[in-house]
């Protein structure tokens, strides 16, 4: 075989690698605005049960009302429950333009890094398809949960009422003020904290979506042949669903958090920690919001892997 030939094929399999992770960038970042808009009143009902721990009625009334958030964590949100919005079924729907800049901004170097990231552990470090997908998709988590964490933060404000001078600035206002108000140093350190829980989420999020999705299409391609949109639609909704119920409590710590405007200063506890802590304080009442999670990422990945469906066979 002459060298000519050798750099063919070598070309020819690079192509198909960046087309394969390219793909994977646009199923990710598209896909999440139509599963986005669909799911986001059950995100704002979730996060509502999240930073407060009310009861799910409570918490539907509470947004319906356009009542401010409070938050639990260290008691440090914004508090009362004085009307911020007229009663309307558009509070549902409070900060859906930043959600879908998160979820955008969120999926589609999830879906890129998490594909180049497998490739890599699968054909450089030996490790098979399955455990490359659990171990490389930690990784490419964490930096993506830490890199778009402003918009998380702006989505959780905005949804929620939670009233804060920078939180009309956008996500620049927010990162600005932190460092404004407690200087470079504190101001760093309190963003980091924020942005670190972001990433250990995603990490454990990403990791066990991308494994139980490789598993799921795989046994349902052999079980269901032919039928691409069910194997594809069913293994996302399913992995996102198994998914949000590993990384629901970190979550939580997450999302508390970002309940608190930059001006504010965070616990200085590690996230895992302060997530242990919250289980043991809290119990099973920590959980509320669980329900509108699983159904709002299960709508949300099932519409993603359609699309997912439909690329492949397109």
């Amino acid at each position: 075989m002459s060298a000519s030939d050798d750099c063919a094929k070598f070309n020819e399999r690079s192509s198909g690698w960046y087309q394969k992770c390219a793909e994977a960038g646009a199923i990710g970042g598209i896909g999440a605005i139509p599963g986005t808009l669909a799911a986001h009143p059950a995100d704002v009902v979730k996060v509502r049960q999240q930073v407060s721990s009310e009861p799910l009625l409570r918490a539907v009334s509470q947004v319906y009302q356009g009542r401010k958030g409070r938050s639990e964590y260290g008691r440090l949100g914004a508090r009362g429950s004085t009307p911020a919005a007229a009663a309307s079924l558009r509070n549902f729907f409070s900060g859906s333009v930043p959600a879908v800049q998160q979820k955008v901004m969120t999926r589609t170097p999830m879906f890129l890094v998490s594909s180049v990231s497998v490739s890599l552990f699968e054909s450089k470090l030996g490790f098979e398809a399955t455990s490359a997908a659990f171990v490389g998709s930690a990784i490419s988590g964490y930096l993506t949960g830490f890199l778009a964490s402003p918009w998380e933060w702006q989505k959780v404000l905005v949804s929620q009422n939670i009233t804060s001078p920078a939180r009309q600035k956008g996500m620049h206002g927010l990162v600005s003020e932190a460092i404004r108000a407690h200087g470079l140093s504190r101001g760093s350190i309190a963003l980091g904290r924020r942005f670190h829980a972001a990433g250990v989420r995603n990490a454990i999020f990403d990791s066990t979506f991308f494994g139980c999705k490789h598993i799921l299409e795989d046994r349902l391609s052999k079980k269901y042949p032919g039928h691409p949109y069910l194997d594809s639609g069913c293994a996302y909704g399913a992995a996102a669903l198994v998914a949000v119920m590993v990384d629901y409590a970190v979550d939580v710590t997450a999302k508390r958090l970002y309940a608190n405007g930059p001006e504010r200063n965070v616990p200085q506890v590690g996230v895992l920690r302060s997530t242990v802590s919250n289980i043991i304080s809290q119990g099973s009442t920590l959980f509320r919001g669980l329900g509108f999670k699983c159904v709002e990422f299960s709508l949300s990945y099932l519409i993603t892997g359609l699309m997912a469906a439909n690329v492949a066979s397109g």
